[in-house]
């Protein structure tokens, strides 16, 4: 069990979705045991279900629900501390197949190419989100910008984006990566020249290799020595559609 998951059967027991005596299951003792941080947040509200249970009066049922309703804000706030945000996405059809879309509180946190089903992409984002939400309107502007990109109307990202799950290099890579304009090309050894390292081409690549945000953060515009395409997370079929799209790529690059 991760922490998202036990975040989220938490709230489901908060809300008496669940009885606790189908809630406390080995999975979520073992992980209670094992992680310090969900043992404290349990350590907090577990005393909220003494007040939960058969309340004798409207009042008693008003304060449960404020205890409750408190008790969640504490739980959001210590996963969002740690990294783990609420996460609203959704979906866009696009020339290189269905790409998903997730958006924290600050902004676009995962764009996902490999065309997965929805289950596969909800339980992938529950490993590092404290809830998973299917939500449009919260999307759409990313959506938009997405779609208006793909239709050649759109040649700079202006949604907010989320770097909070990356290494402080990987962060810095992709920062560099994110000022490429549209139709640029750098290569692995120049970005690593960008960020003050230019022995570290190779961990630029890896760096690049774990990017939470394709397309909009476009390590599709760093390629290898010699114009050759180099990786890309989404496969490189995408890569070269992107680069098209781009309309400025070397022939030899595709």
């Amino acid at each position: 069990m991760t922490c998202g998951e036990f975040n989220q059967e938490l709230d489901a027991l908060l809300s008496r979705d669940v009885a606790y005596s189908e809630w406390y299951t080995p999975p979520v003792r073992e992980h209670v045991e094992r992680c310090s941080q969900c043992s404290r947040i349990w350590s907090r509200v577990s005393s909220l279900l003494d007040v939960m249970t058969e309340p004798e009066s409207d009042r008693e049922v008003e304060v449960a629900v404020e205890r409750v309703e408190r008790a969640r804000e504490h739980l959001r706030g210590a996963f969002s501390r740690m990294g783990r945000p609420v996460v609203r996405f959704d979906v866009l059809q696009t020339p290189i197949g269905r790409v998903f879309v997730g958006m924290s509180d600050r902004g676009v946190c995962d764009v996902t190419l490999d065309d997965p089903d929805e289950h596969d992409y909800r339980l992938r984002l529950a490993h590092r989100a404290q809830e998973v939400w299917r939500d449009r309107d919260v999307v759409e502007p990313a959506l938009t910008e997405l779609d208006a990109y793909f239709r050649g109307r759109l040649t700079k990202f202006t949604v907010p984006i989320d770097l909070r799950g990356v290494t402080d290099f990987t962060r810095r890579v992709l920062r560099a990566t994110r000022r490429i304009p549209f139709g640029a090309l750098l290569s692995y050894g120049e970005v690593a020249s960008r960020i003050g390292s230019p022995r570290a081409s190779r961990a630029v690549g890896g760096a690049l290799g774990c990017n939470p945000i394709p397309i909009i953060v476009p390590c599709h515009r760093v390629i290898a020595h010699g114009k050759r395409l180099g990786g890309f997370t989404g496969g490189l079929a995408a890569k070269r559609t992107l680069l098209r799209i781009e309309g400025h790529v070397p022939r030899a690059a595709l």
